[in-house]
């Protein structure tokens, strides 16, 4: 299933706003159109969810923890590593919500995430 019918519950209880949901549809085209990935609430919804998180948060001045810097260096030693840093890049490139570098760290994460559940169910094909 698509992220509609989530993006419209987000939207109706105000956790995000028109421009969120522009920039969530950016980002699932971006998958598509670069990496061959079709992303659905079965395969992304984690990621999706932290996205529209950080956007809600960062509008409210909400204060998030850095991610832990152990943790960050787990993230940083899996092969996905170099990947994610690329598509959170091409992310920001498309998308009009800036993210701070906390939640840069967080959507790192979350990427990688990603890619590993998506290659577990053999839906990521590119080593882009």
């Amino acid at each position: 299933m698509d992220f509609t019918e989530r993006l419209n519950l987000y939207l109706e209880g105000g956790m995000i706003d028109e421009k969120d949901v522009r920039d969530v549809n950016r980002i699932i085209e971006l998958f598509h159109d670069e990496y061959g990935v079709t992303l659905l609430e079965e395969n992304a919804d984690t990621f999706i969810a932290h996205i529209c998180a950080a956007y809600s948060r960062l509008k409210s001045g909400e204060d998030v923890e850095e991610l832990p810097e152990v943790v960050l260096d787990e993230v940083k030693a899996l092969d996905s590593w170099p990947l994610s840093v690329k598509i959170l890049e091409r992310v920001m490139a498309v998308t009009e919500n800036p993210l701070n570098e906390t939640e840069q760290g967080y959507a790192l994460l979350h990427i990688n995430n990603l890619i590993a559940r998506l290659q577990e169910t053999g839906e990521w094909h590119t080593g882009n």
